[in-house]
């Protein structure tokens, strides 16, 4: 089961709350579905809640990422910060990832 980290990205929404993204050391990666160069979509399953999402990494980066920016079920935008904020997520807090196909669980380390 591949393994990251939540990071801040020192960018700030207007109510206080710090952008937030989720990095994978490439290394540890293979069963999700990324690509150099292009966003890839998936479903992120955090909590109960399930949400579109994007992975992203480049060749010379050695993190794949989930971007900050998410949809939910309604098709609304979301951000990533208050979707783990609000499911008891924490900058700089190490999670596992559950692959099963286009959908990705995020669980507590």
């Amino acid at each position: 089961m591949p393994h990251g980290h939540i990071r801040g990205l020192s960018q700030f929404y207007v109510d206080g709350l710090e952008h937030m993204e989720i990095a994978i050391d490439r290394r540890n990666a293979a069963p999700l579905p990324y690509r150099d160069n292009l966003r890839i979509p998936i479903t992120l399953k955090v909590g109960s809640q399930q949400y579109e999402a994007g992975l992203r990494t480049t060749p010379n980066m050695p993190v794949v990422w989930i971007s900050p920016d998410l949809r939910n079920n309604h098709g609304e935008k979301v951000s990533l910060a208050r979707v783990l904020t609000d499911n008891g997520f924490t900058k700089n807090q190490r999670i596992y990832l559950e692959v099963n196909g286009p959908v990705v669980s995020l669980l507590p380390f």
